[in-house]
């Protein structure tokens, strides 16, 4: 059996430390794997099955074996821990790589799932966002065209930190993220949605790029409909954005959040926003079938 060598910050680390399996795990090496962040309130995950269904869906897609059933027992044990240490609320994260093993960038020929659940105090932030909207500014970089990988949450988040490192002042809290072609795709966390200059309802189509969100989904299979307000999936082009009416963002932690400012990558004002009243009736909507989003 070969030795191991390793080293963390300049600390060397025992080859039979369980940190070592955690630093040779193809999710740290290759960024092989996926994540769910799922909001935890009363001690309960009130979209788990919804996130289960992405995950697993989306792990296939990436030649990853993971049952629910297995996450659920580990996302169960973990939860207990919360709960005994009087832990009702908060972000729960369930990363889910291809664990350890192959050669270089190959797969093992049997991949053993490595599943990570982790706990994040809810932003205070987030109520006040909810309640007044945002400022968000448009971001230069770009999303790559990638079909294959599009809408799955994998963990390769690079293109997301490059975009967030264009501000580091509090007067935005989000960027809007555009293809390399110029259509709005997504912001840098979260789904986008707007009312354009026709009144048409409209959020950007993810076939080539971006995340799939499960809020997202919430709103195109249930709030919209339920509103009786039409809704398309179409490309949405920068021009069309500028010209909107009403515009918000969404997803699952945050839940629907009006941006009332858009500001472009010279930190010129676009255009200010009202809260709408159509985006006032989704977000009750969303509030009255999901309390926890008030």
């Amino acid at each position: 059996m070969s030795q191991h060598y390793l080293s963390f910050n300049g600390q060397l680390i025992d080859a039979t430390n369980q940190a070592v399996y955690l630093l040779e795990d193809r999710g740290l090496a290759y960024g092989h794997g996926l994540f769910e962040s799922i909001l935890l309130y009363g001690g309960e995950l009130p979209l788990l099955e919804r996130h289960l269904l992405r995950l697993c869906g989306d792990a296939r897609k990436l030649g990853i074996p993971i049952q629910a059933s297995l996450i659920k027992r580990y996302l169960n044990q973990f939860l207990e821990h919360l709960r005994s240490a009087a832990v009702d609320k908060g972000v729960v994260k369930i990363v889910v790589t291809a664990g350890v093993g192959g050669r270089g960038y190959q797969s093992p020929q049997k991949i053993e799932p490595s599943i990570i659940c982790t706990h994040s105090i809810l932003p205070e932030h987030i109520a006040v966002q909810r309640r007044e909207g945002i400022a968000v500014r448009y971001c230069k970089h770009r999303l790559p065209c990638n079909s294959v990988l599009a809408g799955i949450k994998h963990l390769n988040r690079l293109d997301q930190v490059l975009a967030r490192r264009e501000w580091d002042c509090p007067d935005y809290q989000d960027g809007l993220m555009f293809s390399v072609t110029d259509q709005l795709i997504e912001s840098i966390s979260a789904n986008v949605f707007l009312k354009n200059a026709d009144g048409r309802w409209l959020t950007p189509c993810l076939n080539d790029a971006g995340v799939s969100g499960v809020m997202r989904s919430i709103f195109l299979e249930e709030i919209f409909p339920e509103c009786q307000i039409p809704i398309e999936v179409t490309e949405v082009s920068a021009d069309e954005l500028a010209l909107c009416q009403e515009l918000f963002v969404c997803n699952s932690i945050r839940g629907l959040i009006a941006v009332t400012s858009l500001y472009n990558f010279h930190d010129k004002l676009v255009k200010s926003l009202p809260i709408g009243e159509q985006t006032l009736m989704l977000g009750s909507k969303l509030v009255k079938k999901y309390p926890h989003y008030q």
